[in-house]
């Protein structure tokens, strides 16, 4: 069964955002890129898509220095919108648009806490370099010095350096005192 145009739009990515952001107002290009999370182009596309299939159309409004091109929803995208909202599918999309948000800012939080630990880590380790165990020292009359480690024992090392690299996240807790960068 073939989807009808506004069926196939409202299934693109950003669609539905982009209708409920225009809302029963109207909005700039900025306006929508900014509430929107999907990429400029995207949302560029989602409205000239949205254009073509009669659900959005473009106003100009005179300002200061020329005009503001807007865009506001026509009669079906109107609709549209209001269907969206008896069902509460509004309210669905900013959620998970505020749920979007919560883990970039989480995961930056992590990316920093991983960055701040390795940068301890480095540090103490320049304080307190390994010592080499005597067992791991050529005898003076070796001839071409060691042989380079196994892969197995390549990936072995670089499995504990990870995991020496994490040390300090598992003790930590989020007391709210979290350090400030």
């Amino acid at each position: 069964m073939e989807r009808s145009p506004v069926e196939a739009y409202l299934r693109r990515k950003g669609a539905l955002e982009v209708l409920i952001e225009i809302g029963l107002g109207s909005a700039t290009f900025q306006n929508v890129d900014e509430a929107v999370l999907v990429s400029s182009s995207t949302v560029s596309n989602r409205l000239q898509e949205g254009v073509e299939n009669e659900l959005i159309e473009v106003t100009h409004r005179p300002i200061d220095h020329g005009t503001q091109k807007r865009y506001t929803l026509t009669t079906v995208g109107t609709r549209v919108v209001n269907r969206v909202r008896e069902i509460d599918l509004d309210k669905t999309v900013q959620k998970l648009q505020r749920l979007h948000r919560e883990r970039e800012t989480e995961l930056e939080r992590l990316i920093g806490r991983l960055n701040r630990d390795k940068l301890i880590i480095g540090y103490e380790h320049e304080q307190n370099p390994p010592s080499i165990p005597e067992d791991n020292i050529p005898p003076d009359d070796a001839i071409g010095g060691l042989e380079p480690p196994s892969e197995s024992d390549q990936k072995a090392a670089h499995r504990k350096r990870l995991e020496d690299d994490l040390v300090g996240l598992d003790e930590e807790t989020d007391d709210g005192s979290d350090d400030q960068m």
